[in-house]
């Protein structure tokens, strides 16, 4: 029950990974002083849709073959990048989650129709919107280094690909691994799962490093602008 045969990822862990995430987003949203505002539920919503018009439109329109593809991940590499910025302008506990969701219905609305709903929903707000969150909360509104003195570009380097390398495993083992053989009637390949995990990482690491001190630069000037 606890292995990849022949690739999906086993019912228990799923179902703990996310009754686990639920119940910790529940704590954080109470725990966190910082509560967010109407002006940061607006960035957050326009921010989880320009990161949808980023991976679906832009993104899927960088045509790269196999095996170019998915070493070179312009899709989530741009959802990365704009989703960071989101973030890091924000920097309050539930405008992961909230820009993710808004990033799924305007997915769907514009892409993917709504097949698979709300699994989708439910993956996306508590993978990589929970994600960003966890680091708000436990840098304490310093996410990427803002507001830091000292090292600030260190911390962006070190938080930015830290949350890479964790969103690199969300697809291979949860989208493709879980949500989509339900969804869609396949049965996954561990094989594949591995070469996704092994093709995903370095990327991912490498752009959320660079997408993270980005994001702290453009928060940086506006916040000296407001």
């Amino acid at each position: 029950m606890v292995s990849l045969q022949p690739g999906i990822t086993p019912l228990p862990i799923v179902i703990t990974y996310f009754a686990a995430a639920s119940v910790a987003a529940f704590v954080m949203l109470k725990k966190s002083k910082a509560r967010m505002k109407l002006m940061d539920y607006v960035v957050a919503a326009i921010g989880g849709a320009i990161t949808s018009f980023a991976d679906h439109v832009l993104g899927h329109a960088v045509y790269l073959p196999t095996p170019i593809y998915p070493f070179v991940n312009p899709p989530f590499w741009f959802r990365i990048l704009v989703f960071f910025i989101t973030v890091g302008l924000v920097r309050k506990v539930g405008a992961g989650m909230l820009s993710m969701a808004v990033f799924d219905l305007v997915g769907d609305l514009t892409h993917f129709g709504f097949a698979g709903e709300p699994l989708w929903l439910i993956e996306d707000v508590l993978t990589y919107g929970f994600m960003a969150d966890v680091a708000i909360f436990l840098t304490k509104g310093r996410l990427f280094g803002i507001g830091e003195r000292r090292y600030a570009t260190l911390y962006a380097v070190f938080e930015g690909g830290l949350l890479g390398f964790f969103m690199a495993l969300v697809h291979p083992f949860f989208t493709y691994g879980f949500f989509a053989p339900i969804i869609k009637g396949f049965v996954p390949s561990q094989a594949y799962v591995q070469f996704l995990v092994i093709s995903y990482i370095p990327g991912h690491v490498a752009v959320g490093a660079l997408s993270a001190v980005i994001a702290a630069r453009i928060a940086r000037v506006v916040r000296a602008a407001v």
